[in-house]
């Protein structure tokens, strides 16, 4: 009974390192696999300070970006500039941002900034491309900066109402 005992045992034991290795290797074939999505690594921070003028530059890292993912972004953009959107609250504005970077490239960036007067604009980076939605006083403004370099702009212009 002993002995039944103890190779019970060890049959649990070998099929918990079992499942141990499992994950293990699980993680590290997911990690190669998605590498080339991950941000890129932090370079040391920019100084300032313009009294030390010196020839040391840092070489930032080359990041390689697949086409697809430009490509990616600037179809979004496109579609984006489609639509016309009215958001007249935070909610809505949130809801929009959430919605477009679920169809953007995994390393798309985005934030919402509020402006005085209660002006706002939602904006998505993707490495040197660019999309932003600026509500202002005077209308709705889309701007895009595609894979190219090349700016896009559109605008709606409201009304002035006779006072």
């Amino acid at each position: 009974m002993v002995n039944f005992l103890i190779l019970f045992c060890v049959v649990i034991i070998l099929c918990a390192v079992g499942v141990v290795a499992k994950k293990i290797l699980k993680t590290e074939k997911y990690r190669k696999k998605y590498i080339r999505y991950q941000a890129p690594e932090r370079v040391g921070g920019v100084s300032l300070n313009t009294d030390q003028v010196s020839d040391h530059r840092e070489i930032l890292p080359t990041v390689e970006v697949d086409e697809y993912e430009q490509q990616l972004f600037d179809d979004i953009a496109a579609i984006f500039f489609q639509q016309k959107y009215n958001l007249n609250s935070q909610a809505a504005a949130e809801q929009l941002q959430a919605d477009f970077l679920r169809k953007m490239p995994v390393n798309c960036k985005t934030q919402i900034r509020q402006l005085e007067l209660g002006e706002w604009s939602i904006y998505w980076n993707f490495y040197h491309q660019s999309l932003e939605y600026y509500v202002g006083r005077y209308g709705e403004f889309y701007t895009h900066v595609d894979r190219f370099g090349e700016e896009h702009k559109l605008e709606y212009k409201y009304q002035e109402s006779a006072s």
